[in-house]
């Protein structure tokens, strides 16, 4: 499953719509907390010390996120001992880190305090300057014995370090935007819309629902098309074509009107997009009268659209959404916000790097341990890393009705 963009799509309330858990039921505060490195089940937490989450810690680490952010001249680590894992961040023109590069780092930040057990620490870079800068932090990442790279930058900075050739950098998991993986030791971490609604397709496509047409947002890439169509033509579907529509209920119902003619040929349609227009897409088609359609949406869909009525018996494929709870309330008693995807993403890599670095030391943060065919289990989820640069990631599928979702298929327990 090739990963792709999903930055416009994140949000402070996403976690509602993707999340997996791989806790424990203990009571908040504060119990241990396990992430399951799945080649060697094995918790990280091997003791209750080992893995107690220390609040006063977090305190001493951020203390500052709760008042006002750091000052330019703050170089930031969080934890004191154990390997480092280099994260790259560029900061606002304002000199601070904001929004998603702010929750990365917060993300980050709650994962080693739990899960580092001063095994690991994480090393906060700015890569505000661009690609020459983020040679020159890699550089000295590696001359500092560096185990991990986490970048959340720019495409074009991402893209330069996954570039250098991996004897020269550690490997680097990717929170942006999705970079070639030609040098090798590179990995995509985030998945998308584009992931979900193929997993709604396959799901369609395994009740006879083949012929398929799509909706997307107007700024939906070329290459997203391009991706989609394959997939369903490889899992023995027929694409008949996408529609485009902006974000007015107008342009939405005039799309559907134009589409007309690959409506009477389908019987199953995507709808892709980030705001509730999409869900006029689906009550102007079934205002048509056409009856025989199976409807796929997308994790990408705000939580306002899952109550619409018209959009009742459509097929979702996410990550299930109870997994972030523990750690979303004590991401939120530490940084006075909810947490978001983008911190979800952040903690998995830190918690992916403790596991590895536990059982085999900071060497097996290499493309052997990474790639491990039996993959991970974390707060985003049951997902494996391949050796091209992509994520694999189970998702549940739900159906809406009643205006909420249904489960009606959990994702497996393993790969």
């Amino acid at each position: 499953m090739t990963v792709h963009r999903i930055e416009q799509a994140r949000s402070p309330n996403s976690l509602r719509r993707a999340w997996q858990t791989p806790f424990s039921n203990s009571a908040f505060p504060m119990k241990p907390i396990r992430f399951v490195l799945a080649p060697l089940v094995v918790a990280l937490c091997s003791t209750v010390v080992g893995c107690q989450s220390d609040v006063d810690g977090i305190a001493r680490n951020v203390k500052t996120n709760d008042i006002k952010p750091p000052s330019t001249a703050v170089e930031e680590s969080f934890g004191e001992t154990g390997a480092e894992i280099t994260l790259l961040l560029p900061k606002a023109a304002s000199g601070v880190y904001e929004g998603t590069a702010r929750d990365v780092r917060d993300g980050a930040a709650l994962s080693v305090a739990e899960l580092g057990a001063n095994q690991v620490f994480v090393k906060v870079v700015d890569v505000s300057g661009g690609p020459a800068s983020a040679a020159v932090a890699v550089a000295a990442a590696k001359a500092r014995g560096s185990a991990l790279l986490v970048s959340y930058a720019e495409p074009a900075v991402t893209s330069a370090i996954a570039a250098m050739p991996s004897d020269q950098r550690p490997a680097l998991l990717n929170l942006g935007l999705s970079v070639p993986a030609s040098a090798g030791n590179v990995y995509n971490l985030v998945s998308d819309e584009i992931d979900s609604v193929i997993e709604g397709a396959r799901a369609a496509a395994a009740s006879g629902h083949k012929k398929v047409v799509a909706f997307a947002q107007s700024d939906f890439p070329a290459a997203g098309e391009t991706r989609l169509s394959d997939a369903i033509r490889t899992g023995g579907g027929t694409f008949i074509g996408l529609a485009r529509y902006d974000l007015t209920d107008a342009s939405a119902a005039d799309a559907v009107q134009r589409s007309r003619a690959m409506l009477q040929g389908a019987d199953t349609v995507l709808v892709l997009g980030k705001t509730v227009i999409a869900t006029t897409v689906i009550g102007a088609i079934k205002a048509s009268g056409q009856s025989n359609l199976t409807f796929v949406g997308t994790s990408a869909w705000p939580p306002q659209a899952h109550t619409n009525s018209s959009v009742s018996g459509t097929l979702i494929a996410m990550v299930e959404p109870e997994a972030a709870t523990l750690i979303g309330e004590r991401y939120k008693l530490h940084y006075k916000r909810q947490l978001s995807t983008d911190a979800a993403y952040a903690y998995d890599t830190v918690a992916i790097a403790s596991g590895i670095i536990r059982t085999k030391g900071p060497e097996g943060l290499n493309a052997e341990g990474l790639t491990s065919k039996v993959g991970f289990r974390g707060v985003t989820g049951l997902f494996r890393l391949t050796p091209a640069g992509n994520v694999d990631r189970k998702l549940s599928l739900y159906t809406l009705s009643g205006g909420k979702l249904n489960l009606m298929g959990a994702a497996p327990a393993s790969f």
